[in-house]
């Protein structure tokens, strides 16, 4: 019996489609690596043992986003994202696409477009109902115009739907900037899943782990493709940002309140600041004077397999400057290695 096996071998022992097989590939819901080939290969034990605990009896939730969007908006969902919420977001008009996303990990967030629709309210009932989603905020976007969010129970909520989609996604992410964020108070800002993230930066068992000649290679790789003179991979977690890895600086944490990496986690994605100098939230930041003398700034988030932000790569320089494309590219293809190797170290854990 072999002990490796491919996508389409692994949905026949799953009694699944090779397509809903790949999603959860993807997803990280069942471990795998790629050859050198590009082809995927899956333990057979990581299949055992989804047989074993299903999807459905698993915990927790995925930092993503499902967009139902009505017909004609959702390249205008793409464009205006969910800014802030620090979550990837899947966006389709047709509800067959949105119910195999749904087969995996429950994402954080789900925005139902034309939710009195008599399909789109089975949906939403559905879901309401599903204990799997008991985590899931889900947002019902209605024709019904109302001047104040309508709650129907907590995580489940009804907002007016405008005929301008970034205005729609405004007011969703105005709205649950508002809730759920009582007990957090920072100086600086954080995406509205900071908390979910957070425990996924205590769960990754990355904290203060022994030094990972992966990681080093793939930080030193960064100071190089971009000709930076300081390169680092960090972990943000509530208090500080911990240096899994890290080129050019000697020391091993900062506290959070000096992390340039508060921006990375808020924009979800590639970020650069071509001169820290200029930009008045770091006006107060102790590396922006000597002996430090910080005055660039480039992070890509690195993530779990549940789509976590931990951290970042990122790249600092003591002169502003600006990142060709080729080198953004660079930065955010290292961070994407970054998070591959978290999936394959969390794989060989399981193993053994």
């Amino acid at each position: 019996m072999k002990d490796i096996l491919t996508t389409a071998e692994a949905a026949q022992l799953l009694g699944i489609s090779t397509r809903t097989a790949q999603l959860w590939v993807e997803s990280g819901q069942l471990p795998s690596w790629k050859t050198p080939g590009g082809h995927r290969r899956i333990p057979r034990q990581a299949v055992f043992d989804l047989i074993e605990r299903p999807l459905q009896q698993q915990s927790g939730v995925r930092a993503h986003a499902i967009i139902l969007a009505a017909g004609g908006r959702g390249d205008g969902w793409r464009s205006a994202g969910l800014p802030g919420l620090g979550l990837l977001l899947h966006v389709a008009e047709g509800l067959q696409q949105v119910r195999e996303w749904l087969t995996l990990t429950p994402p954080m967030l789900i925005v139902v477009e034309h939710a009195d629709e008599a399909e789109r309210k089975k949906l939403v009932a559905s879901l309401s109902n599903d204990g799997r989603f008991a985590q899931t905020t889900i947002v019902s976007l209605t024709m019904t115009r109302s001047g104040t969010p309508v709650l129907r129970e907590p995580q489940r909520v009804r907002l007016g739907m405008l005929p301008d989609v970034a205005a729609t996604s405004a007011a969703v992410v105005e709205h649950l900037m508002k809730t759920g964020r009582h007990d957090l108070d920072f100086a600086f800002r954080t995406p509205w899943n900071e908390r979910a993230r957070l425990a996924a930066v205590r769960d990754s068992g990355l904290l203060g782990s022994a030094p990972d000649p992966g990681f080093d290679r793939l930080v030193r790789l960064a100071a190089h493709a971009v000709r930076a003179p300081i390169a680092m991979f960090t972990l943000v977690t509530q208090d500080e940002q911990w240096f899994k890895s890290r080129t050019g600086f000697d020391g091993s944490t900062t506290p959070r309140d000096w992390a340039f990496c508060n921006e990375t986690l808020v924009a979800n994605e590639l970020t650069v600041i071509e001169d820290l100098s200029k930009a008045p939230q770091f006006s107060q930041n102790p590396t922006i004077a000597q002996p430090y003398g910080f005055r660039f700034y480039a992070g890509a988030p690195v993530r779990d397999p549940l789509g976590f932000a931990l951290g970042s790569t990122c790249v600092i320089d003591v002169k502003p400057r600006r990142l060709s494309a080729n080198e953004r590219e660079a930065l955010g293809t290292i961070a994407d290695a970054a998070s591959n190797l978290i999936r394959l170290r969390a794989l060989e854990r399981e193993i053994t």
